[in-house]
C-alpha cells in the first residue's frame, strides 16, 4: 500500500507535556544539563526546544507529577479530521481544543483519553511556527524520538494506538510492544504494569550516533549526573542507549542508531524471548527495579 493509499496517521512525537513538584530545579536541568533551550513560558508551562526541532517539544509545569499531555504531529487539518472521524467511530469522543488553550505551535488540536486516561493531544503545527533558532549546544540532542507508558491493559492501549496508525514492529517477554508511526523501529511503546501503573516509563532524546551517546556519558559525568542503566545497545530497535533521571525522578535517555524501516510496508513482529536482558552487548547490567516495577 503506497502513501496516497493510507488512512491518515500521526507522523511522530510532537510535544511531551509533564507536571513537576520543583519547577525552577526542572528548568535548570533540562538547560543546563541535558542541553535543551529554554523557550521561555507558553500558556502556564515552560518551553524547551530539542537541538533540531522548530518547535518546543517538551513543556513543564509545577504540580504532583504526572504526563499532563502526550501530543503526536498530524500533517495537516484534513488529516485531522479524518482522524477525528474515526475516533469518533470508535466511541472515543474526540474533542477539538480551543484556540486560547492551543500552544504556540500549534494551528489545530484534538485531544482524546487513551484507556489508561492519559490526554492525548493530535496537532497540526502552524506553517508559519518555525522561527530562526539559536545553533543548538554541542552534543545537544535532536528530538524526543520515543515515549513509553506503562500500561495495566497492553491490549487496549494497542487497539487505541493502532486507531492513531500506529503498527506493532517488536513485542517482549517481559511485556513490552514497540510501535512505529514512521521510519523509526518505535516511537512510542507500551510496557505491561502489574500494578497498575499508567505513568510515564521513560522518554527518550536521539542523539543520533554511538559517539556522542558515549560523548554525553562523559559529559554527565563529569557534572555529577550518574548513568542508572547503560551504556548498552537494545535488540528490540538496536540503538545504543544510556538511562539518567531528572529532578522530578522520571527515566529519560540518550540513545543513537535506532533501526530504520520504510514507513509504508507492514513487519511481522518479532517477540524477544527471556533469553533477552535488554543489552545485546551484555554490559549494561540490570536495569533499577523502578524502571522494571
Amino acid at each position: 500500500m503506497d502513501m496516497q493509499e493510507r488512512a491518515p496517521r500521526v507522523q511522530g512525537i510532537h510535544r511531551l507535556a509533564l507536571r513537576v513538584p520543583d519547577l525552577d530545579e526542572a528548568r535548570r536541568f533540562y538547560r543546563d544539563v541535558w542541553l535543551l533551550e529554554d523557550r521561555g513560558s507558553d500558556l502556564d508551562f515552560a518551553g524547551f526546544r530539542s537541538g533540531r526541532e522548530d518547535h518546543d517539544d517538551l513543556v513543564l509545569a509545577e504540580g504532583s507529577s504526572q504526563v499532563a499531555h502526550l501530543a503526536f504531529q498530524v500533517p495537516s487539518t484534513d488529516d485531522l479530521d479524518a482522524i477525528a472521524t474515526r475516533l469518533a467511530a470508535a466511541g472515543l469522543a474526540p474533542q477539538p481544543v480551543s484556540e486560547q488553550d492551543l500552544f504556540r505551535s500549534d494551528q489545530a488540536a484534538i485531544v482524546v483519553e487513551d484507556p489508561d486516561g492519559r490526554h492525548v493531544w493530535l496537532v497540526t503545527p502552524r506553517p508559519d511556527a518555525a522561527e530562526v533558532v539559536t545553533p543548538p549546544a554541542a552534543l545537544a540532542p535532536d528530538r524526543i524520538g520515543h515515549i513509553v507508558l506503562w500500561t495495566p491493559d497492553q491490549d487496549a492501549a494497542e487497539r487505541f494506538y493502532a486507531t492513531l496508525g500506529f503498527q506493532v514492529t517488536d513485542r517482549t517477554n517481559a511485556g513490552m510492544s514497540f510501535l512505529r508511526c514512521n521510519a523509526d523501529h518505535h516511537s512510542l511503546a507500551l510496557m505491561k504494569s502489574r500494578e497498575g501503573r499508567t505513568g510515564l516509563q521513560h522518554v527518550a532524546y536521539d542523539v543520533g550516533s554511538l559517539d556522542n551517546v558515549m560523548r554525553n556519558f562523559a559529559r554527565l559525568r563529569s557534572l555529577g549526573v550518574d548513568c542508572i542503566w547503560g551504556v548498552g545497545r537494545h535488540g528490540p530497535g538496536n540503538n545504543v542507549f544510556s538511562y539518567y533521571t531528572d529532578p522530578a525522578g522520571n527515566y529519560i535517555e540518550y540513545y543513537g542508531e535506532m533501526e530504520q524501516f520504510d514507513a509504508n510496508v507492514p513487519v511481522e513482529p518479532q517477540i524477544w524471548g527471556p533469553q533477552h536482558k535488554g543489552d545485546v552487548w551484555g554490559v549494561a547490567g540490570i536495569p533499577p527495579l523502578g524502571f522494571r516495577e
